[in-house]
């Protein structure tokens, strides 16, 4: 199942290894979408608004570890290029430790803090305390859900973005039956979808484990070595913690923006979280391409195959373009039907489509920011991501949101953010792009 990488034509071969990384960033969404579904259907509109409410939160704190993910697919992936098998063996246990030991740090986060961190984003009154007991139950699975993270991270550094996809799949499946199970049949609402969710992970993450242990390549998962060693340990550390405060900077403003959607109505905040599960569809096509993006640029670096990587990013740029694009115009053309089998609320309709319409037409600039980033990442210039991140992130978001849209308060100015801060970020990273590869080939030269 692990693809060739380093050799062969470049737009067919991104195209093999990205589709499923597609499929299962659509899965992903689905989780959610299948929350909000069963939700609308079964328990009412404050109980979507809740679910809603916890969204960029939820983002935030799996940030403040995900880059550790990013660290390991760029470090797994450096090691095989450069053909080094123990490298490799040492870097996968490292990871797998990693990863559980994180997703227990941000199981107690939310635990002790949920309540007081939803206040502090003004979530509703009527819906704080189904937003809180979502939250909570969500995270007692954290554990092995960042686990998962890092298994589905490490398969996809070898070239094998197939079985990750087959597990979403399955898991995905699972969590619709368990919804309609608890919600419609046990009418437990917000928690019978976040047991749904945990439950549908810890299925994801027995299938991966599983074949990490019994497979027979570089990847093979031994006991020996699921240790915490210091080398890959200090080397995930210098790419996760610039790849996760960079993040952060993101999903800060992110919260920032939640927050003042949260101030403005349950209507607002209904609307929100539905057309999000639409909008997000097109959001993620790009976000997988620029994950292949980075492994395939990875592999390359490690291999010295510096006229690959050029010719990769141009492709990969010019492919998420175009599949961003189409999608998007797609959703916008079905907006209202899609937005109807959600809500019958013609008010939060009309809210979210306006949402819909802009973000689903300007994600195609997020998209190339992200190949981008991306690129630098697996170039090993994470300081380079945080600083743009910084700037566009927090800076140009989070200044948007408090002086440009009180000006013309609409939801789509608010979210008009995302494209003016994609846009300044696309001009520094292709900057520090340029500069990053000519550097890297004067010194193999």
């Amino acid at each position: 199942m692990r693809k060739d990488l380093i050799n062969g034509r470049i737009l067919p071969t991104l195209a093999v290894y990205s589709v499923p990384l597609i499929v299962t960033n659509v899965v992903q969404i689905l989780f959610h979408a299948a929350d909000v579904a069963v939700l609308s259907l079964m328990a009412g509109d404050l109980a979507v608004a809740a679910v809603g409410a916890c969204g960029s939160l939820i983002t935030l704190l799996v940030s403040l570890c995900s880059g550790f993910a990013t660290g390991a697919n760029v470090l797994i992936a450096k090691r095989i290029g450069a053909k080094d098998e123990t490298g490799v063996r040492r870097a996968t246990g490292t990871a797998l430790v990693v990863g559980f030991g994180s997703g227990l740090f941000l199981m107690a986060i939310a635990l002790l803090f949920a309540r007081k961190l939803l206040i502090l984003m003004q979530c509703q009154p009527d819906v704080l305390d189904m937003a809180v007991l979502y939250m909570k139950i969500y995270f007692l699975g954290m554990p092995f859900t960042m686990l998962y993270n890092f298994v589905a991270a490490i398969l996809r550094a070898s070239g094998d973005s197939v079985r990750p996809m087959t597990y979403m799949l399955i898991s995905g499946a699972l969590n619709v039956m368990l919804n309609v199970l608890f919600v419609g049949v046990l009418g437990l609402a917000v928690s019978g979808v976040a047991i749904a969710t945990v439950l549908s992970n810890v299925t994801s993450l027995i299938m991966g484990l599983f074949a990490l242990v019994r497979s027979h390549g570089i990847c093979k998962v031994e006991r020996r070595h699921l240790r915490v060693y210091r080398q890959e340990f200090l080397e995930m550390l210098k790419i996760g913690v610039p790849a996760s405060s960079g993040g952060m900077c993101f999903y800060i403003s992110n919260v920032i923006i939640s927050s003042t959607v949260n101030s403005m109505s349950t209507n607002v905040m209904t609307a929100n979280a539905i057309a999000g599960q639409f909008d997000g569809f097109v959001y993620t096509v790009g976000n997988a391409i620029a994950l292949a993006t980075m492994t395939m640029v990875g592999q390359n670096f490690g291999a010295g195959r510096f006229d690959r990587i050029r010719k990769t990013v141009k492709t990969s740029a010019a492919y998420a373009t175009a599949a961003s694009l189409s999608l998007g115009t797609v959703f916008v053309l079905l907006s209202e039907i899609l937005l109807n089998i959600l809500t019958d609320s013609a008010a939060v309709v009309a809210i979210a489509k306006e949402r819909m319409i802009f973000l689903c037409l300007t994600y195609f600039i997020t998209a190339v920011m992200e190949v981008l980033s991306f690129t630098l990442h697996a170039l090993r210039r994470q300081k380079y991501v945080l600083i743009v991140c910084a700037i566009c992130g927090f800076g140009v978001r989070s200044l948007w949101t408090w002086l440009v849209w009180p000006l013309y308060p609409t939801l789509w100015m608010l979210f008009a953010s995302y494209a003016a801060s994609a846009l300044v970020a696309i001009i520094l990273y292709v900057c520090m792009y340029r500069k990053t590869i000519k550097a890297c080939e004067c010194s193999a030269a």
